[in-house]
């Protein structure tokens, strides 16, 4: 029993090793082919959503958008890149040129607002409401 559970660990380690090296190779590869520019957007009624977007170093074609908003966080807050483009299936979107854009979403992290966990729906909006 002993010698099949150090085998399972054993392989388990190789496996882990294995899958950081292509993170380590997909990281490289994201720093060499995009761009992180971090800002604030304005929404209708004026809250300001802290927005991080990931373009292609490559202007000479246009390139889809997939866009993200989430109260879990789009960390890191700084230069560097958020670790899920690229440790998830985030980065077959980027080898194929897509612009990747994640927002906070309001009154979390560092976006303005209050946050509402399931905002109710208002079918007599007025204006900016």
């Amino acid at each position: 029993m002993k010698i099949l559970l150090s085998f399972l660990l054993f392989c388990l380690s190789i496996s882990s090793f294995a899958q950081s090296e292509k993170d380590i190779a997909n990281e490289k590869w994201v720093y060499e082919n995009y761009t992180k520019k971090s800002l604030y957007i304005t929404m209708r009624d004026g809250v300001k959503l802290y927005t991080t977007i990931y373009a292609p170093k490559d202007n000479t074609k246009k390139h889809p958008i997939l866009m993200g908003r989430t109260p879990y966080s789009i960390a890191p807050y700084n230069d560097k890149f958020n670790g899920r483009l690229f440790g998830s299936y985030w980065i077959e979107y980027m080898k194929k040129g897509y612009i990747m854009v994640q927002q906070d979403v309001r009154g979390k992290w560092m976006s303005e607002g209050s946050y509402v966990d399931v905002r109710p729906y208002n079918p007599n909006k007025k204006g900016t409401e």
